[in-house]
């Protein structure tokens, strides 16, 4: 995104994280590390070991991160020696050579001790090891760290026709920190215009040149792909025609016309004459593209079928895959960022197989949100490739710092003002050593701690955390924190005390003076009673 290739460790390492090693090793070798400073030439090597380890390679992994040691200048910081030796080690324990790992790990360089500047911090982290988590911190608002917010709709901007609290003034304001906006959406039926225009009616004050459609996506992958002024075969509605139109393509009615491509975008009108159309012409040669492959779509009935689950039916008849656009596929987010002139932006969105991952194999940091479809339990039970580099709860995020969340020697995680989280050996979430079994509302530094733990052990265990329902409050909310349950006393019929006690009735005739059964205790009783008398 910014014009070199300092992101290519972070792509490589998002291609690791979706179950593509191949594909992160073809990344790394294709990139020229001689612009990379040292720092990002070790980040590339960290990456391209663990790719190797993932491809059943451990060996070639040991060698790539022995290589690096070698040349590593004598002056570089202590801090990039150490990363290289601890994966050197980790290389060595999975070829078994666990003697020879042990010995790199007692070679590390120590880490710096400061003894001239006494900070209060120091000790409060004396115990904070170097363990890192796909979560960032950062100590200036975000809109003062991006030049540009990559800003999702449903569920992000709006929740259907309803405005979300916080989510256009807060987006005016980042404008105001140098945070420019653009509206990056996979509804391929709406123009920029329209969509511009929905925004405005709930105070987004934004321009049709702010807009980046799936519509306007597939359009300029279709133009890469096809000669200028080709006939294409248009299977969706005003948005996407005017995007294809805008392209010099020339838009057909029929397969009869030989159209070179089929393109197909969501279409409330489509049917099965339509659909069959554009099968037929998939058959006799056309390319096949599509949008985007939403399954869904949000409605306020549930979820309604999306364009994914109508291409599916073309797919399924012509056994073509159409080459898609939008989310999560990375290029929309790089024309967007294009739109607008950004070369450091952060995505924010509420879904996670779409907009977060997108932005994560697009190399861009993204904020979550918990303002539409995906909420804190699905965030920290996100596989890799989804996890957000930022979390909070609506779009107030971006004029906010963000702490980092630090992980402790003990092996549990805090983040700024949260209770201390951790995961136990069965998978189950903590804070402050209190399982959450039920639903539960915690503090968003809390969230983030466990977000942290949650993804750590899910890394290591290859299963994500069982989580409740978990609400999210600011962090100045009381109700956020945690506290054990009142512990529970069991009611016992037996045991009557005070006024309770004076109410009993007395032995009588119909009050057995012992329970059924204990007859026989009374009578060995009074025999054992002469026998003290005799002894």
């Amino acid at each position: 995104m910014r014009g070199d290739e300092s992101l290519r460790a972070v792509e490589a390492d998002a291609e690791r994280g979706l179950g593509h090693p191949d594909k992160a090793v073809e990344i790394i070798d294709a990139t020229d590390s001689s612009s990379l400073d040292l720092a990002e030439q070790v980040e590339l090597v960290l990456v391209s070991s663990g790719a190797r380890a993932d491809l059943g390679q451990p060996d070639v992994g040991l060698v790539i991160v022995d290589d690096a040691l070698a040349v590593l200048p004598a002056s570089a910081d202590d801090e990039l020696r150490r990363r290289l030796m601890a994966v050197k080690a980790e290389r060595l324990t999975e070829l078994g050579r666990t003697e020879e790992a042990e010995e790199v790990i007692a070679a590390m360089p120590a880490e710096a001790e400061d003894t001239d500047i006494i900070d209060i911090a120091l000790y409060q982290d004396a115990d904070v090891d170097n363990k890192r988590s796909p979560l960032r911190g950062s100590e200036s608002a975000l809109a003062e760290d991006f030049d540009c917010a990559l800003l999702d709709l449903d569920g992000t901007a709006w929740s259907g026709d309803e405005r979300i609290e916080h989510a256009a003034s807060s987006v005016i304001e980042a404008r105001t920190m140098g945070m420019a906006s653009a509206f990056v959406t996979n509804n391929a039926m709406r123009t920029p215009q329209q969509v511009a225009d929905k925004l405005n009616g709930m105070d987004f004050e934004a321009t049709p040149e702010m807009i980046m459609t799936s519509a306007m996506d597939i359009a300029a992958i279709m133009a890469e792909e096809l000669e200028e002024g080709a006939k294409v075969f248009v299977l969706g509605g005003p948005g996407l025609r005017l995007a294809l139109e805008e392209r010099g393509f020339e838009l057909v009615d029929s397969a009869d016309d030989e159209p070179a491509a089929v393109v197909q975008g969501l279409d409330k009108e489509v049917n099965w004459t339509l659909l069959s159309e554009g099968a037929f012409a998939i058959e006799r040669g056309a390319a096949f593209y599509a949008s985007n492959l939403d399954a869904t779509l949000p409605v306020e009935r549930g979820q309604a079928l999306g364009n994914g689950s109508l291409v599916r039916a073309i797919q399924h008849a012509t056994r073509k895959r159409p080459t898609a656009g939008g989310k999560p596929e990375p290029g929309i987010y790089r024309r967007a960022s294009e739109l607008v002139g950004a070369t450091n932006p952060v995505a924010v969105g509420d879904r996670l197989e779409t907009d977060i991952m997108g932005a994560v194999a697009a190399g861009v940091p993204a904020m979550h949100v918990l303002t539409g479809v995906h909420r804190a339990r699905e965030v920290l039970r996100a596989p890799r490739g989804q996890r957000p580099a930022y979390l909070a709860i609506d779009m107030r995020g971006l004029l906010e710092s963000h702490p980092a969340p630090k992980h402790h020697r003990d092996g549990t995680w805090t983040c700024g003002l949260s209770q201390v989280a951790k995961v136990t050996r069965a998978g189950v979430l903590t804070l402050d050593d209190i399982e959450l079994t039920d639903a539960v509302t915690i503090s968003i530094d809390s969230y983030r701690a466990l977000a942290a733990a949650a993804w750590e052990w899910a890394d290591g265990s290859g299963n994500p955390v069982t989580c409740p329902d978990i609400t999210v409050v600011d962090n100045d909310d009381p109700a956020g924190i945690v506290t054990a349950p009142e512990p529970v006393v069991d009611a016992d019929d037996d045991f009557v005390e005070g006024a309770d006690a004076d109410a009993l009735p007395e032995p009588g005739e119909d009050t057995p003076a012992f329970l059924p059964g204990e007859e026989e205790l009374e009578a060995l009783l009074e025999s054992t009673a002469d026998m003290d008398d005799e002894a």
